[in-house]
């Protein structure tokens, strides 16, 4: 017996911004960068259209920022920069100001130099250009290459001058006592093809139905640590937000789907609401409220300058919209003990790493991230547009597609019951994107995806849904929708779905073809329906 369980995304996105993801709206968490750059090619106005998400520009005297809209459209949209009273030492409040100004077609000396101004560009035919495959080294081993932006730069803040170890959060941003289960990194849901880059933080408040909740029920969002806001944006919704703090040394929180901006905060809240994104720096103390929180998990990461996720096998495949996700960090790392030990046993994974993981590429395998053959990585976008590109592109959502992740493909443990591996495809049925998640039916004997290799051939797996059991090892059935699935729960799985055949080509690419009502489907050959994806 099992109960299938359907877990819904309740976060909604902008463009700069993200859910789980993220990111309602699906376009999860895109490039943050800097410079200066119109990127439109008619006379700015407010919440007039623009073509370069992130390119900045001047209307009536006020800065005004290429995003996403409510609509799914990039539009103009105002922000204001609202400067401390009395700025703290130390703390980041201007931008970096980019050493070398440069645009898509403007001129280069330096053939291979590259320069992140808004976005990176690389040095090719005397012209500053978009990098593509090819372009640019990338490690064997993993590491950071030399080229990759450093976080600071890609988040516009002056460039750390200390270690991220010395950062310490000695309070949590939630009372402990408040906690539900979590769903920790790297879950995959719906449009979210790729492992999720935050943690969706459970509160007790959930139990209740909505209609039962009151004022007293929201919890206050505190900073962990001393630190500067430096971002606040809307999410598209009135009770949705999204709040950044750089910490210092290289260290950001992030929170998502925040219901409330209060405390430090309360001053900005109106603005954010009609301008949908404020560029701070506000300070903030530990401790201190910025934000309370009731009617939605609290969407939670860390990003950190020192860490770099060597599961990445292909950094560029993130350069353009998700820059600092190599940078993503588990938070156990910078809380004081007995607060990273409250946060940890929330957490619905038992085993280590309990904040789960993203990185899951495995050279030479079928394990990890994969992106359609002739499009860039997460952009979605194809390879020929960023290198035949003269100006800058327009960002988010690929026109001739119904979401950002149709070309997207991940095959990665379950991020809370890692025995189980997840097939999460931005493409079942349909190219232009109709994305979902099955199981896969791994034979005994057979062996997993990521100890496949080219010499394996061609192998087949099941596909099915599932269903979840408690830690007790019995079916769980939730109270409300809103109730998450316990702590140390497990999967079994349930009705079959059909059949994959995947085959780790010698290129290091991956060919794919589905049979979705086919279980126990035999494959010799792959036909002209197989897809093929890269990293």
């Amino acid at each position: 017996m099992y109960v299938r369980v359907v877990i819904i995304c309740i976060c909604l996105s902008l463009f700069t911004v993200a859910c789980g993801s993220s990111t309602g709206s699906s376009n999860v968490l895109q490039n943050d960068g800097a410079g200066s750059s119109t990127g439109s090619t008619n006379v700015p106005q407010k919440d007039g259209p623009c073509d370069s998400a992130d390119a900045r520009t001047t209307i009536n005297g006020g800065e005004a920022i290429c995003m996403l809209n409510s609509a799914g459209e990039l539009s103009w949209q105002v922000a204001s920069t609202t400067q401390p009273t009395n700025p703290t030492p130390n703390t980041p409040n201007t931008p970096n100001t980019p050493t070398v100004i440069a645009q898509v077609g403007t001129a280069c000396d330096t053939p291979g130099s590259t320069t992140f101004v808004n976005e990176l560009y690389v040095c090719k035919n005397g012209k500053w250009g978009y990098p593509v495959p090819g372009d640019l080294p990338i490690p064997t081993d993993g590491s950071k290459p030399t080229w990759y932006p450093g976080l600071d730069v890609a988040m516009r803040q002056p460039a750390a001058t200390c270690p991220a170890s010395t950062i310490t959060f000695t309070h949590s941003f939630l009372p402990v006592d408040q906690l539900d289960a979590s769903i920790p990194y790297g879950a995959m849901i719906y449009d979210h093809v790729t492992p999720i880059d935050h943690a969706y933080i459970g509160i007790k408040a959930l139990q209740k139905a909505q209609n039962e909740r009151t004022d007293a029920d929201y919890l206050p969002i505190t900073a962990p640590a001393d630190g500067t806001i430096v971002e606040v944006g809307s999410l598209g919704s009135p009770t949705s937000h999204r709040v950044i703090i750089n910490h210092g040394c290289g260290v950001y929180t992030v929170y998502m789907v925040v219901n409330r901006l209060t405390g430090v905060l309360s001053s900005v809240a109106a603005q954010v609401a009609n301008q949908s994104y404020v560029q701070l720096a506000q300070p903030i103390k530990a401790g201190e409220e910025f934000g309370q929180q009731r009617d939605n998990p609290l969407d939670f990461n860390v990003w950190a300058s020192d860490n770099w996720l060597t599961g990445m096998a292909n950094p560029l495949s993130y350069i353009y919209y998700e820059t600092w996700k190599p940078y993503t960090a588990d938070p156990s790392r910078f809380f004081a003990p007995e607060i990273a030990t409250a946060l940890a046993n929330a957490m619905q994974r038992t085993s280590n790493p309990r904040w789960g993981k993203i990185d899951y590429d495995v050279p030479d395998s079928a394990s990890g991230n994969w992106y359609l053959a002739g499009t860039l990585g997460y952009s979605g976008h194809a390879i020929e547009t960023y290198s035949n590109a003269t100006a800058p592109i327009r960002g988010g959502q690929v026109s001739d597609k119904k979401f950002y992740s149709a070309g997207h493909l991940a095959i990665a443990p379950h991020q809370v019951d890692a025995r189980k591996w997840v097939f999460s495809s931005g493409w079942w049925d349909d190219a232009a994107g109709d994305p979902r998640q099955a199981y896969l039916v791994i034979a005994t004997g057979q062996k997993t995806p990521d100890q496949l290799t080219s010499s394996d051939g061609i192998v087949v797996y099941g596909l099915a849904d599932g269903g979840t059991l408690d830690s007790t090892g019995k079916p769980w059935s939730p109270t409300n929708q809103m109730v998450p699935l316990p702590i140390g729960y497990t999967l079994e799985l349930g009705q079959s779905w059909g059949s994959v055949a995947l085959q780790v080509n010698s290129d290091g690419s991956l060919s794919v073809e589905l049979f979705p009502k086919e279980p126990s489907k035999t494959v010799t050959q792959l036909s002209n329906n197989k897809r093929t994806y890269q990293r």
